[in-house]
């Protein structure tokens, strides 16, 4: 899709300098409440680990959990949603039927852990009537 922002090197740089010491921990493990429960509640799972919690479980040489504990939450944003601005979005039905009302909306999709509290922007691309192409 044209548009689209992949955020997944500034993730591995990340995760590389909490590896090293350069940003401790807590900066990194700072999920807004918010987002918490909405990746709770509608976050799509994701079967890959949480790479804070792996640098943890490593460190401590403890075997890592099997139950997945990351999720994905995308948003909408846009000037024609007014009062539904940053708007949570529950499926990828629910995304196409924005895209299909709506002229010119953003979407972000943040990866959560709901364990440590990780959280990264993993994408964002347009959606909407403009957007199709």
């Amino acid at each position: 899709m044209q548009g689209r922002t992949d955020y997944r090197m500034a993730k591995r740089a990340l995760v590389r300098e909490v590896t090293h010491g350069v940003v401790p921990r807590e900066d990194v493990c700072d999920a807004h409440p918010e987002l918490l429960r909405a990746a709770r509640s509608v976050g799509a799972i994701v079967e890959r680990g949480c790479p804070i919690c792996a640098l943890a479980d490593e460190r401590a040489a403890v075997p890592a959990d099997a139950t997945p504990s990351m999720r994905l939450v995308t948003y909408v944003f846009g000037d024609d949603l007014r009062r539904s601005e940053g708007k949570i979005v529950w499926s990828e039905a629910e995304l196409a039927e924005l895209a299909g009302r709506y002229r010119s909306l953003q979407a972000y999709t943040v990866e959560c852990c709901l364990v440590c509290g990780w959280n990264h922007l993993m994408e964002s691309y347009p959606v909407g009537q403009a957007d199709v192409g």
